[in-house]
């Protein structure tokens, strides 16, 4: 039969079929190449800044792309400060006096205009570095032969996949027949869920028309843009680290489809069979237990160099960046309806520490279905210890607890649903002590009311 020759990214590689992908090699295509909008913007705004050389057969950085992009996300944030500068004297009271010592006025400036940005533009340097090791990874992972293809469709938002038949122990041995109106119970929630939101956003606008004083927001619109130009950065590479998490989600939801299905059939050689057709499947149960042993393996090599690459330390000072653009915006918000433009960039801020622990969470979700089946299945031992690879099984569960794929911030903080909530309560706490310190110093400023007289 005659085989395709395929030439993709630099790869030469015979092409495959899925029913033939267990005897020979299938065809390899490199993520960057699979997903080619998503990396072309990313490319645009500065944060994929390498290409495959076909003559060194290896990625090579973009050097001038990648200074010019530096050096312009480091200066970007004095964009927003040379549009404050021009809107109102950020320094000087009303009556021209100088609140702030001039020695404080200019640590407080370097730290916000120059080490953090410096900090900020860092981790264009750690993503540039870590993204060819990554994505050769990636491509190797794709040469073991494990009986499907690894995924590399990335889609945002994620379109989880279900398998062909259940198979765990807590399926087995019935059949349910759909009976539910999926459709109704899918769409009506969705249906009134947005009715009231637009139900809200209209009168919310309305009555927004009618109590702001428009004169006091034309004010804030200078602090109200520096917020933007300091959440830039950190929200374009929390999109390109989330794209990472949802494509290891893919790979291990794909893993646990396997599991379910293939490694299912364990259960039904330890509930009794012929010793022949036992032995048969045994011995082949075995042999795919060792390659998704060894795909395990490799799975964990990659999240290992994205994290210690450039995932913790980017999503440590994006959270520390959201976390204190909150803070101030909230306090903004305390002090009086007529800063509500502010609640624009705390929705941004809120959505993406929301948004990468969300896919941390769904990541780690995959990851614990998959150590339950293992579980399951070695609780069958119990039963007919003669019927199942105990230690085939055993050290693939030991693989998996060793190296779970958990994101984790610099401090070793995990980043889950739980990390979330306690991030909101600290700006709302936060929020609400500098408004009280605010109220406290216009009180100890303000003239006295009244006179005293002496009698």
């Amino acid at each position: 039969m005659k085989e395709d020759i395929v030439h993709d990214a630099g790869i030469d590689i015979p092409d495959c079929s899925n029913a033939s992908a267990i005897d020979r090699p299938c065809k390899i295509t490199r993520l960057e190449v699979k997903n080619k909008v998503i990396f072309r913007i990313f490319k645009i705004l500065g944060l994929f800044l390498i290409r495959w050389d076909e003559g060194e057969q290896a990625y090579v950085v973009l050097k001038i792309r990648f200074f010019l992009f530096y050096t312009f996300w480091f200066i970007w944030p004095l964009v927003g400060l040379g549009i404050a500068l021009l809107g109102r004297k950020m320094f000087n009271s009303d009556d021209g006096l100088d609140r702030v010592n001039n020695f404080m006025e200019s640590a407080l400036f370097i730290l916000g205009f120059a080490v953090i940005p410096a900090i900020k533009t860092y981790s264009l340097k750690l993503v540039t570095k870590c993204l060819p090791d990554v994505l050769e990874e990636i491509v190797s992972l794709q040469e073991l032969k494990v009986g499907f293809k690894t995924p590399l469709n990335i889609h945002l938002p994620s379109r989880p996949q279900r398998p062909d038949a259940p198979r765990t122990a807590v399926h087995r041995g019935y059949q349910k027949r759909l009976t539910d109106p999926e459709a109704l119970f899918k769409i009506l929630p969705i249906l009134t869920v947005v009715l009231s939101v637009v139900a809200f956003v209209v009168s919310w606008i309305y009555g927004l028309t009618e109590a702001v004083e428009w004169d006091a927001i034309k004010q804030e619109w200078s602090f109200f843009t520096m917020q933007f130009t300091y959440l830039t950065l950190p929200c374009i590479t929390t999109w390109f680290s989330v794209i990472f998490i949802e494509w290891l989600r893919m790979v291990y939801e794909k893993l646990r489809i396997e599991a379910d299905n293939r490694l299912g059939s364990l259960l039904e050689t330890s509930q009794g069979i012929s010793p022949e057709s036992d032995q048969r499947t045994i011995t082949l149960d075995q042999e795919k237990i060792e390659e998704y042993g060894e795909y395990v393996t490799k799975l964990q090599e990659i999240f290992i160099t994205l994290s210690n690459g450039f995932i913790s330390y980017v999503l440590g000072l994006n959270f520390t960046v959201s976390i204190l653009s909150a803070v101030f915006c909230t306090s903004k918000l305390l002090q009086g309806f007529q800063q509500v433009m502010y609640v624009i960039p705390l929705s941004v801020a809120l959505y993406h520490m929301g948004l990468v622990c969300n896919k941390s969470h769904a990541l780690m979700d995959e990851y614990e279905s998959i150590v339950l089946i293992l579980k399951q299945l070695l609780r069958r031992r119990r039963k007919n210890p003669e019927a199942l690879p105990y230690d085939q099984l055993h050290i693939l569960r030991e693989n998996l607890l060793e190296s779970p794929p958990q994101v984790v911030t610099f401090g070793e903080y995990r980043v889950s649903n739980g990390l979330l909530l306690a991030t909101y309560s600290f700006i709302i706490s936060y929020a609400m002590l500098i408004n009280d310190i605010i109220g406290l110093q216009n009180e100890t400023t303000d003239p006295p009311t009244c006179n005293y007289t002496t009698q």
